[in-house]
């Protein structure tokens, strides 16, 4: 019994870290794209795959971090949010744990995408930039529509979570009303002619990861987060 109880510990306590790590993704992925990274305005998309060529570690970094590292961190705190909430029968939390699986292959499928396309551009721009250029067209629309032009499955998953986390009363409630609001900007970027949807869900997701990250972390110490982060 003990046994169990320090594993369901150490399950809460890595699903709080890796909540948080998410968000440090994003801010990661932020300081490197649009930090480090600044590709001058007036080039055409040679001039563009040029520079991202002279600047591949630090882009690679980006796309690792923002997909590959993301992707990892989400699976693992996809396992915690199972022992995070009571009810392991309930149809929305089950439901939102699919719509979670499902981010994590989009995540890495995207992020391996990238990198791969990438590699393959910079091998071809001096012996065939036609080509070049029409696979660094072809592999922007693929991490587009895999990785964030739209963000309507991970939307789907906050907000099927933050519903099941009403339901079964599990952490803070003003925790769970962040939750809806960031699921529903993430399902309106279908909408993706609408500008700063999708700057509005990411902002508001890495406060809900943070404080997600938190609740879980109270967890794991035996806190009771529903009146502590309340």
């Amino acid at each position: 019994m003990q046994a169990k109880v320090l594993n369901n510990t150490t399950i809460l306590r890595s699903g709080g870290l890796a909540a948080i790590g998410m968000a440090l993704c994003y801010i990661g992925v932020a300081v490197i794209f649009f930090g480090l990274l600044s590709v001058p305005s007036d080039i055409d998309t040679l001039g563009r795959i040029l520079y991202l060529q002279q600047e591949y570690h630090l882009v690679a970094s980006g796309y690792g971090i923002g997909y590959l590292l993301f992707g990892v961190l989400l699976a693992i705190l996809l396992q915690a949010l199972q022992q995070a909430l009571p009810d392991r029968h309930s149809a929305v939390a089950g439901l939102a744990e699919r719509f979670g699986n499902v981010w994590i292959m989009l995540m890495l499928a995207t992020g391996m995408a990238a990198l791969i396309g990438l590699d393959m551009i910079f091998r071809l721009v001096d012996s065939a930039p036609e080509q070049a250029l029409a696979l660094y067209h072809s592999r922007n629309l693929i991490t587009e529509a895999l990785g964030g032009g739209i963000e309507l499955v991970g939307g789907l998953w906050v907000w099927l979570l933050s519903i099941a986390g009403l339901q079964q009363q599990r952490f803070a409630k003003a925790l769970h009303l962040l939750g809806l609001l960031v699921g529903s900007l993430g399902i309106l970027t279908v909408l993706h002619a609408v500008p700063y949807l999708k700057d509005a869900f990411g902002l508001l997701q890495l406060i809900w990861f943070i404080w997600l990250g938190a609740a879980l972390l109270g967890s794991a110490t035996g806190k009771h987060t529903s009146s502590a982060l309340s």
